[in-house]
């Protein structure tokens, strides 16, 4: 993860982001959602969840059974977790995600998750590759890699790049969208009520934009084979498995 985009969520992102997705039990019933549509729900062995955020896929496959070690460079996210996954488990490690020496030990993994725009949030294309070739080595035989991402192929322009993200009486969430080719800049604007008075926080950070076509290319370079490809709510969700 790039130092701006670690910047973001330790300053902005990270307090309010289950509240910016709808609240714990809209994300937990995503969560499930979407690991059902994989068919990864009731895996057995161990599984790697990359970008693992406040816990909601962690939550849900532990709750199914199935140990759980849960990456993210997030401390404020895996404090969440620690609150949400309590009692089941899951093991939190605080590491950047194309380091895999900082997790490799707990494997092979029969499942690992890549999801959200985990993979967006990565500093350069080559970091991508290193997580798709460290997946292919650290999965077991059979093993599935489930990846979701934003495909950002049209440059939104002038009112079109200014979106609503959650608005609220007392909190509203926008983000404003710059697009370069390989980039698209995203200003979050959060407004607070505090009782008497508005305040405004502020911040930008990068994401990568990703297609489909290139991921399953690098993922085929490294050795992984498409098993499904679908669209949920406007993401890319590949199940990918070891050629």
């Amino acid at each position: 993860m790039s130092t701006q985009v670690d910047s973001h969520y330790r300053s902005l992102l990270a307090s309010r982001y289950t509240w910016m997705m709808g609240g714990l039990e809209r994300c937990l019933t995503a969560a499930r959602e979407l690991l059902d549509g994989a068919g990864v729900m009731g895996t057995s062995g161990a599984v790697l969840d990359l970008g693992c955020g406040p816990g909601y896929h962690a939550k849900t496959l532990a709750q199914s059974g199935a140990r759980v070690i849960a990456v993210d460079n997030s401390e404020d996210f895996l404090r969440e977790l620690g609150e949400l996954c309590a009692g089941l488990d899951v093991v939190p490690v605080l590491a950047e995600l194309s380091r895999s020496s900082s997790f490799a030990a707990y494997g092979p993994f029969s499942t690992i998750l890549c999801l959200g725009d985990t993979l967006t949030h990565l500093g350069s294309l080559e970091e991508v590759e290193t997580v798709l070739r460290d997946s292919c080595r650290l999965l077991a035989p059979e093993g599935a890699l489930v990846i979701e991402f934003r495909e950002q192929v049209r440059a939104l322009q002038g009112p079109d790049a200014v979106l609503t993200l959650r608005a609220e009486r007392d909190r509203i969430m926008q983000c404003v969208l710059h697009f370069e080719p390989e980039r698209v800049w995203i200003t979050d604007v959060v407004h607070e009520w505090t009782g008497d008075r508005w305040q405004v926080f502020k911040s930008t950070y990068p994401k990568l934009r990703l297609n489909a076509a290139w991921i399953v290319s690098r993922a085929a370079a490294a050795g992984l084979k498409v098993r499904s490809d679908q669209n949920r709510a406007g993401r890319r969700v590949l199940l990918l498995t070891r050629g």
